[in-house]
């Protein structure tokens, strides 16, 4: 029976042993509240306009696949019906009935060929037909290529690969837009976590200077009802007060709407509650390295070079349209008739009944000033898109220097405000102690309280800002090749 009683004890030792160890874990899961990897990764699933412009950016890197079309070879098929019941002279049928169809591929070629490779079967019927008709129903059969190769006005493909570059470059411009609005959501994102993590510690420290301000007003107000004190002490430890209440106020307000950014990042409730975040690391952004090159170029001046590219073969484009057209063509077919369907293919095969042309194609717009006024407007986009390539390297090269340079001013001034921040700490703390020792005021060290809380504030907002600035360097990571 002991036996027995001590397997049970170690069993129940065990189960509590195992839930302590349960709720342990579930605490300090808890306690470690959401990472800034957790949230963003939370950011790309939930949020909708993230998942819109990753979508669009990468429906235009596929979209850009159109301009491979082009001069790719084309399956094409074709069938009509008909009758024809013009009369004839002299008569010698009622109405003629045909039916045609069509397979075969055409290509076009990017040194600008362009060619058709097509099998045709056309069944002819003529009705009452007369006795001179020795066939009044058969079948031809016309394996048939044509070829055509412009020399002048799009001559030799030029317009052909202009119009293949013109697809692709819109849609990569369109892809680095979006790319750059999804990169630029992302750092967003992480400005509002920080912000949200620091105006924590701001209410924190908020909190305590209100209770320092009130703890002066009591003290002063108590020195005055005892006649050991002026009243213009109390009327300026009241304005102080209520100062540090409306910095508290606003403070709290202010963690109110970074709480709504934070949330809107995730397409939640604006006032929905948020676990525990990452702390500020103050000592880690003190010795922060700037980066001194340029990662790479951002998304959005990536995406001014795929317009300059879109501008000049559009204007390839338009000037070949607007230029006078010379084409060389020629056909060739082979031919083969009989009633019988079969026996017509069969014909098909001899060159004796054979059909060949080659011949010239040539077109020329009359409004020689219109086209001209075409050509020089397609030129100056080309030059537009060219000054906006050239801004914009030049834009983001400032931008850059600004950047970094914000970065390593908001660094240094971390650290002296953090030198700052323990100076008034010393301060305080030995002025507490010179009060055990009743060698100064109550009042003194409340004023010294102040000092610090506001030293310990503007260490805050200058971390959160350096947070803020680093996000930024994001944008300028190396942006993958078109296309992949």
């Amino acid at each position: 029976m002991m036996n027995q009683g001590g397997a049970k004890n170690d069993r129940c030792f065990v189960l509590r042993a195992a839930m302590a160890f349960l709720l342990i874990g579930i605490a300090a899961t808890k306690a470690q509240g959401v990472t800034l990897t957790q949230y963003l990764e939370q950011v790309q699933t939930d949020s909708n306009s993230y998942k819109g412009t990753t979508t669009q950016a990468e429906g235009n890197n596929l979209e850009a696949r159109e301009a491979d079309l082009i001069f790719t070879p084309k399956l094409f098929a074709e069938f009509n019906t008909g009758h024809d019941g013009k009369p004839s002279q002299p008569k010698m049928y009622d109405r003629v009935n045909t039916e045609t169809y069509s397979l075969g591929i055409q290509q076009q070629f990017d040194f600008g060929l362009q060619s058709k490779l097509y099998y045709t079967m056309q069944k002819t019927t003529f009705d009452n037909a007369g006795s001179a008709f020795t066939m009044s129903k058969y079948w031809d059969a016309t394996p048939k290529i044509e070829l055509t190769m412009p020399v002048w006005g799009g001559g030799f493909g030029s317009t052909a690969r202009a119009n293949a570059d013109l697809l692709r470059q819109s849609n990569y411009a369109e892809q680095y837009q979006a790319s750059y609005q999804s990169t630029a959501y992302l750092a967003q994102a992480e400005a509002a976590y920080w912000k949200l993590s620091a105006w924590s510690d701001v209410v924190k420290i908020q909190e305590a200077a209100s209770k320092s301000a009130n703890d002066i007003m009591s003290y002063v107000s108590r020195k005055r009802s005892m006649n050991l004190g002026e009243q213009a002490d109390v009327v300026q430890a009241r304005a102080l007060v209520e100062a540090r209440g409306l910095e508290l106020q606003v403070a709290r307000n202010e963690q109110r709407e970074a709480l709504r950014t934070f949330n809107k990042f995730l397409n939640r409730p604006a006032t929905a509650p948020v676990d525990s975040l990452e702390t500020v690391p103050y000592a880690e952004l003190e010795k922060i390295t700037v980066p001194t090159a340029r990662p790479g170029e951002r998304y959005d001046v990536k995406a001014t070079q795929a317009q300059l590219q879109t501008a000049k073969a559009n204007a390839v484009v338009v000037k070949e349209r607007n230029r006078p057209t010379l084409d060389i063509y020629t056909t060739y077919a082979l031919n083969g008739r009989d009633d019988d369907y079969n026996q017509a293919m069969k014909n098909a095969g001899y060159t004796d009944t054979d059909t060949g042309y080659i011949g010239m194609r040539f077109n020329m717009p009359l409004n020689i000033g219109a086209a001209g006024d075409t050509k020089a407007g397609a030129d100056k986009n080309v030059r537009a898109a060219e000054y906006n390539r050239e801004y914009a390297l030049y834009a983001q090269e400032q931008d850059w220097i600004n950047l970094t340079q914000n970065i390593t001013d908001a660094r240094d001034n971390l650290v002296l405000l953090g030198k700052i921040e323990q100076a008034q700490k010393t301060k305080l703390d030995v002025e507490r102690t010179r009060l055990r020792q009743g060698r100064t005021t109550t009042y003194q060290v409340l004023l010294f309280e102040q000092d610090y809380s506001a030293s310990a504030l503007n260490r805050v907002k200058s971390a959160a800002n350096i947070l803020a600035l680093q996000t930024q360097i994001k944008l300028y990571q190396a942006s993958p090749e078109e296309g992949k």
